[in-house]
């Protein structure tokens, strides 16, 4: 998939969008919606830890790939990570993220952390639709975009739908908004949007 995306998209503009993954929708976007995420998300540990203590905690290793059309080019990335499903509907998960770019003014790479959020309807079921929050830091080893700062931090939202395997592995698909700023604590900050797909599989922590 990375290499098709090179091939492919390298030139492309933003992909598009789902309607309600956009800035008038959902999307996790700056400061304000990242503390509201942040609050669901608390909120929903605290039930899943206090209120349903029946459920039994699922520890996963998981491993990422994905591609994002954005205003500027094509952004890949590979990122394995961590996930504790603490209630069959929602789980959280940590991850090292990698990313490369392809853009005409220039090509680049990064690393960061991310932290995910996730929440599940039909979580029991063998295929459960699903929206995620992500937020985490990346840097540059250049200026991501390219006229912007080497430091960003990295906001995603994605829907999709996650298919578990009777061994209890998992396999998941989603596509929603990426953004990635300096919340202007540098200079410049011309920020960037993009829409794309990842694939996500899961083996079972035991």
């Amino acid at each position: 998939m990375i290499f098709f995306s090179m091939n492919v998209y390298s030139q492309c503009n933003q992909w598009p969008g789902i309607p309600v993954l956009d800035e008038s929708g959902v999307i996790l976007l700056d400061q304000r919606t990242f503390i509201g995420v942040l609050s669901a998300a608390t909120i929903s540990y605290g039930l899943a830890q206090f209120i349903f203590k029946d459920n039994a905690h699922l520890n996963y290793y998981q491993a990422r790939a994905g591609v994002f059309g954005t205003l500027g080019g094509t952004v890949m990335m590979e990122n394995f990570g961590i996930e504790k499903r603490l209630t069959p509907w929602f789980g959280l998960g940590l991850e090292i993220n990698n990313q490369q770019w392809i853009y005409e003014e220039g090509n680049g790479a990064g690393m960061g952390f991310n932290t995910y959020y996730r929440w599940h309807l039909f979580g029991r079921k063998k295929l459960s639709p699903f929206i995620e929050y992500g937020a985490g830091f990346f840097y540059g080893f250049s200026e991501f975009p390219p006229e912007g700062t080497n430091f960003t931090f990295n906001l995603t939202t994605q829907v999709g739908a996650e298919y578990t395997f009777e061994n209890k592995n998992k396999l998941r698909l989603g596509y929603g908004h990426i953004h990635q700023s300096n919340n202007d604590l540098l200079e410049p900050n011309p920020g960037e949007d993009g829409n794309g797909l990842n694939i996500t599989h899961l083996w079972s922590w035991k």
